[in-house]
């Protein structure tokens, strides 16, 4: 019980992770906002941590496809799975940590001023989650059952064997009880005991 639940646990936190970073990656980062100028009026421009770190979703969606890894996987498979989880995680936790927030409206014409927003923040903690759900796989994962464990016949399991045509003569009763169960009866008619074939032939 204790094994599926440190499963669930990391299953969870992988799930988790990867959603935070691939939702909060699409969010706004940075906003800079642009004074006017002679020619231009004043916008406000809107950075993503998509644009700012295009690798940040991609690392997302390996998380995002850890979660099934996990499951899936046992023993050696699954610590290594763990190993690239927490890869993961620290890559985006990096990738936040030296993006260029500040140097966002370099590319800016005239007066401007730049705003985090707390979305790069909220990535970086999905990939502390996806190490969390590393760490914990590599350290633990080797005891946890798999997924398709369940869904496996068991080792010499009997297979039953086919139902067999009763070898002595149907009686009339046995007949209707054979019909009340579904089964076909017509290819014992000639053993029924007291048919008009057997009487006929008894006469003779």
């Amino acid at each position: 019980m204790r094994s599926r639940s440190g499963l669930r646990t990391a299953v969870l936190l992988c799930l988790a992770g990867a959603v935070i970073v691939l939702v909060a990656a699409g969010r706004t980062w940075v906003s800079v906002e642009v004074g006017a100028g002679p020619l231009t009026e004043a916008r406000t421009d809107a950075r993503t941590g998509t644009d700012l770190v295009p690798g940040v979703s991609a690392l997302g969606l390996v998380g995002l496809a850890g979660v099934v890894a996990l499951a899936a996987t046992r023993r050696v498979g699954r610590a290594v799975v763990g190993v690239v989880l927490a890869l993961t995680g620290a890559g985006v936790v990096a990738a936040v940590l030296t993006a260029d927030l500040a140097g966002a409206a370099a590319d800016v014409d005239g007066p401007s001023r730049v705003d985090v927003t707390a979305w790069s923040w909220t990535t970086a903690s999905g990939g502390v989650l996806l190490a969390a759900a590393g760490v914990l796989t590599v350290l633990r994962g080797r005891s946890w059952p798999a997924l398709g464990r369940r869904y496996e016949a068991p080792a010499g399991a009997a297979v039953p064997a086919p139902a067999q045509a009763p070898t002595e003569p149907l009686t009339e009763k046995g007949l209707w009880e054979a019909l009340d169960r579904g089964e076909d009866p017509t290819a014992n008619l000639g053993t029924l005991a007291g048919a008009p074939a057997d009487r006929e032939a008894d006469r003779t």
